[in-house]
């Protein structure tokens, strides 16, 4: 007799998966999700599989009525259920399953294991020593379960804060709207103000990306008066005024695509695998650093 999962749905029988790799994305309006879409579909095309990239919060939904041969579940920590939906997935469908999670670890799924909380304190450090006040450039996140101050990289901004004695942490975060368009629109006003700032760190590339160019146009010389760091990785491609110094994972997404994709060709059961993914600082030339900043050519 079969056992049913926690609401009573048995998993079902053995049988060959299709449908492809699936990449759950929170948005593709970031350069970092572009820019893995375009390794995984390159990777997976060699093995005669195609892509499909969901970014609404309904792949769960998506994944119980059409199976995957793997999926990438990205934002798991960041959903109130995600852990949750990850594992009743596992038990309900034969997709191969990779979560991107720092908090989950394999059971019948893959799990890809990247905290950025550690970067995010190392990159405080890096920037007050030369600075009276860093600054955190970041989505606004209130509407997510437990509000902004839960993420994990602006509950460790905080941490940072508190840690260096430097106040309330609220009065160092200016918050944007979700895109591009719209964080280069509030850095634009910000540099532009009394209360310019001159170290932030971004919560992501793309925002990095934005107020790198609102700091041109503002006519505001970086690295000099202001200084950039980002936290995760800024894809070659979006890097229209020079690289950008930030701390991310080494080869990011040839690696994240290549743990994907090799679930979906495996196809078998077996038990999941831990891949634990270290961040790094790579100069750019937004850091006053005394290290070489990197060539892009070298990416």
């Amino acid at each position: 007799m079969v056992a049913a999962n926690y609401d009573g749905v048995a998993p079902p029988a053995a049988a060959s998966r299709g449908g492809g790799v699936v990449l759950a994305l929170s948005s593709l309006g970031d350069p970092w999700g572009v820019q893995l879409t375009s390794q995984v579909r390159q990777d997976a095309l060699c093995t005669g599989l195609s892509t499909l990239v969901l970014t609404d919060p309904r792949w769960y939904e998506h994944l119980l009525g059409a199976e995957a041969d793997a999926a990438l579940l990205t934002a798991i920590d960041l959903e109130q259920d995600g852990p949750r939906r990850v594992r009743s997935l596992s038990d309900r469908t034969r997709s191969g399953l990779v979560a991107f999670s720092a908090q989950m670890e394999p059971e019948r799924f893959d799990v890809v294991s990247s905290s950025p909380v550690p970067a995010v304190h190392h990159a405080y450090a890096r920037l007050r020593a030369r600075h009276d006040r860093v600054h955190l450039l970041a989505p606004d996140l209130r509407s997510r379960p437990g509000g902004v101050l839960s993420v994990p990289r602006v509950a460790a901004f905080v941490d940072a804060v508190a840690v260096h004695d430097d106040g309330p942490a609220e009065q160092h975060m200016r918050l944007t709207p979700e895109g591009t368009r719209g964080t280069f629109e509030i850095a634009l006003d910000w540099l532009n103000g009394p209360d310019r700032p001159s170290a932030v760190l971004c919560y992501t590339g793309y925002q990095a990306v934005a107020l790198r160019l609102a700091a041109a146009r503002a006519g505001v010389e970086v690295p000099g008066e202001l200084e950039i760091i980002a936290i995760g990785d800024v894809p070659a491609e979006a890097e229209l005024l020079g690289p950008i110094s930030y701390y991310g994972v080494d080869d990011v997404f040839a690696r994240l695509s290549g743990v994907v994709v090799d679930r979906a060709v495996e196809r078998g059961d077996r038990p999941g695998r831990l891949h634990r993914f270290d961040w790094e600082y790579f100069p750019g030339t937004t850091t006053r650093d005394d290290e070489t900043p990197r060539n892009p050519d070298d990416r």
